[in-house]
């Protein structure tokens, strides 16, 4: 009698997968980028090079089917925020607000703090996200603060290598 022990192999989470599906169109727009994981400031925060630009990215993932979608910054998002700034402080950043499976509402640094007083912080601060079908998306921050325009939905990754 011989005994086989099989590994399962380790199953892929939302982040990943999610994630994996945002890269994917941005490697389908752009085949020579450059992706450096930036996990020594945030678990989410990736690097971007296309040719001679850079940008980077911090993703953030809402598990929720349809609309609309929440997103709460945590403490931890904002001291990465404070740490990228010192240490790139000349690359844009940007936030991919991962509307589940619907698509990616990704909104520059300086939209992001049109939406917030970030002198109080940016940490339980919340942003929604709501879309329409074949709509742009609209994103309110916390007090109900509009941003100034729709974001349409094929925004991503175009905003990305307009930066």
């Amino acid at each position: 009698m011989y005994i086989v022990s099989i590994k399962t192999p380790m199953s892929i989470n939302d982040l990943e997968f999610l994630q994996g599906a945002a890269f994917l169109r941005l490697l389908k727009e752009i085949p020579n980028v450059s992706i450096n994981y930036l996990s020594s400031i945030h678990s989410s925060l990736y690097l971007v090079q296309i040719t001679n630009k850079e940008s980077a990215i911090l993703f953030k993932i809402s598990k929720k089917p349809t609309s609309s979608w929440s997103f709460i910054f945590s403490i931890q998002e904002e001291m990465a925020i404070q740490k990228f700034r010192e240490t790139y402080p000349n690359v844009q950043l940007f936030i991919a607000l991962i509307c589940h499976r619907d698509g990616i509402c990704c909104l520059s640094e300086e939209q992001l703090s049109s939406l917030f007083d970030l002198n109080n912080g940016l940490s339980s601060q919340r942003i929604s996200v709501k879309r329409e079908p074949r709509g742009s998306y609209y994103v309110k921050g916390t007090g109900r603060v509009p941003l100034e325009r729709t974001v349409p939905q094929n925004n991503w990754p175009n905003i990305i290598l307009s930066a």
